[in-house]
């Protein structure tokens, strides 16, 4: 599922995927969400919203592939309304490196 909102830094639109919805705030401190069946899996280090609201990055996806689950460091404060609600990551990773940056080697000259 696809959805456009208007993001917090004015009339720029982000296309957002539904994730999931999420469970509840682990011991941790982290966000642990239901991925939905339709999606295919994120990527580790995707920012997640609600609606126009970034609430916090994708750390690691856990679980089985069947039904996997994705704990997020959250940007928000933990309280009991967050469990339940929908969030959202974007379809364009503004922080994806290349594939030249990913496989640079700094080497030391003699």
């Amino acid at each position: 599922m696809t959805e456009e909102f208007v993001s917090n830094t004015g009339n720029q639109y982000l296309t957002m995927e539904l994730l999931g919805e999420i469970l509840h705030f682990s011991k941790s401190g982290r966000l642990i969400v239901k991925i939905d069946k339709n999606r295919k899996n994120p990527r580790a280090g995707s920012h997640v919203f609600t609606n126009e609201k970034k609430i916090g990055k994708i750390v690691e996806l856990i679980g089985s592939v069947n039904s996997p689950y994705a704990s997020i460091t959250p940007f928000i404060q933990p309280r009991s309304k967050t469990t339940g609600m929908k969030v959202y990551t974007s379809l364009i990773n503004s922080n994806a490196r290349t594939g030249k940056a990913r496989n640079y080697i700094k080497r030391n000259k003699k």
